[in-house]
């Protein structure tokens, strides 16, 4: 089972797009483990973290605007 990490839109949840490069071409970044996906969650929360507090973005991400799903 693989798992991704979905976003909120006005929409609906659906992909976040977040990507990875994986032989010089860009894929949907995909997880084995759900808790594989939460550590790139929870380093996403840090870096906006750090942003905010750095001055450089001014807000912080909403939690409930992001969720891990399994891959259909």
């Amino acid at each position: 089972m693989a798992y991704k990490i979905e976003m909120s839109y006005l929409g609906g949840w659906d992909d976040a797009g977040w990507t990875e490069c994986i032989e010089a071409a860009e894929w949907p970044m995909r997880f084995e483990t759900i808790a594989d996906a939460q550590t790139v969650l929870a380093e996403f929360y840090a870096d906006v973290k750090e942003a905010v507090a750095k001055g450089n973005l001014d807000r912080k991400e909403n939690r409930n605007d992001y969720r891990i799903a399994v891959v259909s």
